[in-house]
This record gives C-alpha cells, structure tokens and sequence, in this order.
C-alpha cells in the first residue's frame, strides 16, 4: 500500500508541478504580452500627440486645409489620448502619473482650439501674423509636459515587460530541470511567447514605416508632398556631385479655380490626380514630381540645359488640359542649383518668385491692372503715356539683347511701363516747370520710385516689379537714389530702364528744351557708361535696331526741311 501510495504520489507531484509550471509560465506570458500591449499602447499615444499638434494648422482653408477635417481629426487625437490615459490605471500604471497625464492633456486641448479658431477665421493663419508664432510655442511647451508623462508610463512599461521575459525565461527553465516529461511543453510555449512578442515588434515597425511613407507622400496624388522635396533637395543637394545641375521648376496651375467652381470638388480632384500622372510621367526619367498642396506642383531632375528646355516643355504640356467651356494651363519658373541657388531655400524662393512673375506676365488681370494705372498717368500728363510705352519696347528690346530669359524679359517691359507711376503723387507745377528745380524741388522728385513702388505693392499681380521700380533712378557708381546702390547691386531691370528712359527723355521735347537728336543722346549715354548707366546695358541698348532706325528717320526728315523750297512772302 505504502509503494502504491507512493507511485501515486509521484504522479500526482509531477502533475501538480506540470500544472504550477504552466499555470505560472502563463501567468508570465500574459504579464509580458500585457507589458508589451502598453508599450504600443504608449507609442500609439505618442503619434497621436504628433498628430494633434499639427492637427489645427491643417484647417486654414487659404493653406489648402479643410476646417471639417481638421476638426474631425483633433477630436479622434484628443479621444485616443484621454483613452490612453484611461486604460493605463488598468496597465499597473500609478494613478499619480495619470493624474498627472490627464492634466497636461487638458491644458493642451484650449491651445489647441485656438490655433484651429484663428486657422478658420478671415485670412487664416496668414492673416494672425505674429501670434501664430506664439501660439506654437505655447503648444508645444505645453505638450512637453505630456510628453514626459508618456515617457515615464512608456520606460516603466519597458521595465514590467523586460521583467516578465527574464521571469518566463526561468520559470521555463526550472520546468525543464524538475519535469524532464513536460521540457518540450515549456519550451515551445516559451518560443510561441517569444515569438508573439517578436511579431508585434515587427508589426510596430511595419505600421511606422507606413506611417513616414505615408507623412511625404500627397494622400491625393500620390507624388511627393512638400517635405519630401525638401528631404530630396537637401539629400541631393549635400550628397555626391554629378556633371549636371539640379533643375528645380515650380508650376501653378491657370484656371483651376474657376473649373473646381464650375465642376465641383470632386472633379477638380480628378484632374489633379489625372494631372500628377502626366507630370510624374514626364520627369520620371530624370528625376521627380511632387505636389506642394493645392493647384502647385514641382519638380526636382539633374540634366543639362539642352534637356532642360524640353524637359519644361513636356512639364508643362503635361499639367495642360481642356473639354467644352474650360481650360486648365500653368505658370511656371525654374532655377538651378547651385549655380543660381546655393540652398534649398534659395531655390525654392527663386524658383517661386519666377512662376509668379510669368503669371503675372500671362495675367489678364496684370494687364488690367497695368492699364489702370497708366490711364492715370496720362490724366496728368498725355506725353508720360508715350514716354513709358517707348520706354517699355526699348527695355525689352535691350532685355533680349542680353540674353535675359523671357520672364525677366517681361518684367523689364513691365517695370519700364510703371517706373514713372510715383509721378501721380508730384505736382504738376513741378514736373512742368519750364526750368531747372531748386533742392526744395528736387526732394520731391527723389521720392517718386518710392511712391512708385508703394503704389505697384499694392497690386499683387504686380508686385514682382516694385523691386526694380525703385531702382530705377540708382547710378552703377552709387550716385543715384533712392538707396545709393552700386553695380550689380541694383537689378538688371532697373538698370536697363535707366538707359531707355535717359534716351528717351533726351530725345523728347520738354517744356524747359527741345528734343536732342539720336546721334547726340547716344553719345551721351556712351560718355556716362560706367559711373551713371550700366556699361554692358549702354552697348546693348546702342546697338538695337529700332535706335538705328530713329536715327534714320532723324536723319531724313532734316534732309527733307533741308531740300523743301523756302516759302514766298
């Protein structure tokens, strides 16, 4: 009985042990699946705090954002986070510390509103100026706070859950040395638990990588988004140097608005997908397409300047479309890195300034605008008319000459057609005293490119122009006004206009002179070249047919008074 007792007995500790081995390497498994439950818990509630914080800027409507989206997405972060917070009393994490997290999720949330409120009003986050700035800081001083919190829970799960593996791990093993019979049921219920953890690692790591792919990438077009280009620019920009020059060309799509309005937002979305294809299309043999938000796209390739030229013309014809009663087409610049842009930035601004320089030039409004403001002129004075039409061909005359690309060309014409626009603002007893001004006099006259300048600013379409209207009067020997710029410190517009508007005011009849001859104002400019005009700008401009020709005629019509007979008395 004694012996049948005690076979009994073996068994049955040998069960009893089985049983307490698997009963607390489940425990084990369970507590380090829970520990490793609230770490991922903890990171998701990272993201979603990134993702709060730039939640409210998204809503600004003149940014491309959308207020319903916005808001809906604040208030899914803000949820997942007070969840978050929640759960984790149930996770072993000390109520202190959640008090503590639900506190700074609280002071976080009225900043927050704000941002949202300001990004929603009238002229959008653009429009707040300054305080956008402050509110940001205050944003994220505030979610500092929770951020800590997040990384105490985020270490103390990371402790619990390394404390539960080295638990498992020697609980398996006392199994295996007291129950030879049960070894292989701890060691694979061991390795299931390993490897569980493992593939919620692994599945961590998947879900961020999606999730980076995901921040560079435009959700409608699938083409790069800003901070991809900037990534890109930056990496290409510091990598290896190649032969060729990195060619970076912004385009602003004409028209969208207008067939958005008539066609609905769904539409417009279509096109812009059906856009972005054509465009990634074009320049996937040499480089990249991205779309900045809205109707702007980009795109960054390394060639030379014999591709340059058809690489924008098939960029261009790309992002062109039409049907019955629209048209879609686009306004664009481009430059290069590093020889006209040494940083990303630069050429990003570069860039941007030459596409909103070509829609100005392309721009209906523009010219209407334009228009306007000479019809002013000439209700002051009929002859400013004229003098700036003249003005305006020569500057572009002059412009091509020098090899200007055509948007500079452009803008030369319509910098020369608005230099004398400050002259609205001096009183006529001034600009049409018959003779010399005295100082008193000529304070007024230094200040009208300044006027000029303040009066172009206020028209957008043309505001890429102001620069080189205030220029105008500058010398390349530092004489000149308003600033006293030197050389090539004064724009190569302006530096033209200089030269076609001498030659033409000495050409022209005045109140206080007659008009010199060609051959004399020519010689004038010659003999100025270097200290008052620009010396390459003077041979140019010297060296234009349409000079030539006015001289020709000069020269005609006194052989005509010349030969006419002497009338009779």
């Amino acid at each position: 009985m004694h012996i049948t007792r005690s076979r009994l007995l073996a068994p049955l500790a040998v069960l009893i042990l089985t049983v307490a081995a698997i009963a607390a390497t489940w425990l084990l498994v369970d507590r380090a699946s829970s520990s490793r439950q609230a770490q991922l818990q903890v990171a998701s509630m990272k993201l979603s705090l990134a993702a709060l914080q730039n939640a409210p800027f998204n809503a600004d409507p003149g940014a491309g954002g959308s207020p319903a989206t916005a808001k809906r997405s604040i208030e899914a972060y803000e949820s997942s986070l007070s969840r978050g917070l929640t759960e984790g009393a149930q996770a072993g994490v000390p109520a202190g510390l959640l008090n503590v997290g639900r506190s700074s999720l609280a002071a976080v949330e009225p900043v927050v509103a704000t941002i949202y409120r300001t990004a929603i009003e009238k002229g959008g986050l653009a429009g707040a100026g300054s305080r956008v700035p402050k509110l940001q800081g205050l944003l994220l001083v505030r979610s500092s706070a929770l951020t800590r919190v997040l990384g105490e829970i985020s270490e103390a799960d990371a402790t619990r859950s390394s404390a539960a593996r080295t638990q498992t791990k020697l609980g398996a093993t006392a199994a295996m040395l007291l129950l030879l019979l049960a070894f292989a049921y701890f060691y694979f219920r061991s390795a299931a638990a390993r490897e569980a953890v493992e593939a919620l690692a692994r599945e961590k790591e998947a879900l961020l990588a999606v999730s980076e792919i995901e921040a560079r990438t435009d959700a409608l077009t699938d083409l790069g988004n800003r901070r991809a280009l900037t990534r890109d620019l930056g990496r290409l920009i510091t990598g290896p140097r190649d032969s060729h020059e990195l060619l970076l060309a912004m385009f602003d799509l004409d028209g969208f608005k207008q067939y958005n309005d008539s066609f609905g937002h769904a539409a417009g979305d279509a096109l812009l997908q059906r856009l972005g294809r054509r465009l990634a299309a074009a320049t996937k043999h040499l480089g990249s397409a991205y779309r900045m938000g809205g109707d702007e796209f980009c795109m960054l390739v390394r060639c030379g300047p014999d591709a340059a030229e058809q690489l924008l013309d098939d960029s261009i014809a790309a992002l062109e479309d039409s049907g019955e009663g629209w048209h879609i087409g686009c306004s664009h610049g481009a430059a290069w890195i590093p020889s006209e842009a040494a940083s990303e930035s630069e050429g990003l601004k570069l860039a941007d300034e030459r596409m909103y320089a070509n829609k100005a030039s392309r721009s209906p409004t523009s010219r209407q605008v334009t228009d306007a403001l000479l019809q002013v002129i000439t209700e002051q004075n009929a002859s400013l008319d004229e003098h700036v039409e003249r003005v305006s061909e020569f500057a572009g005359e002059v412009a091509e000459a020098l090899g200007a690309p055509e948007h500079e060309v452009g803008l030369a014409r319509l910098a020369a057609r608005l230099h004398d626009v400050g002259k609205t603002a001096i009183p006529a007893s001034i600009l049409d005293k018959p003779g010399p001004l005295d100082e008193r006099e000529w304070e007024f006259m230094r200040r009208h490119p300044l006027i000029g300048e303040r009066i172009v600013l206020a028209a957008p379409a043309l505001a890429s122009s102001a620069p080189l209207i205030r220029s105008s009067h500058e010398r390349v020997d530092g004489g000149g006004y308003p600033d006293g710029l030197v050389g090539e410190e004064i724009p190569l517009g302006a530096r033209i206009v200089a030269v076609c508007d001498a030659f033409d005011a000495m050409t022209s009849q005045r109140s206080y002179r007659g008009p010199t001859s060609v051959e004399a104002a020519l010689k004038e400019l010659r003999s100025h070249a270097g200290t008052q005009f620009d010396t390459a700008v003077v041979e140019a401009f010297c060296g234009l047919t349409s000079v030539h020709q006015s001289r020709e005629e000069e020269r005609q019509h006194a052989a005509a008074l010349q030969a006419a007979p002497l009338p009779s008395f």
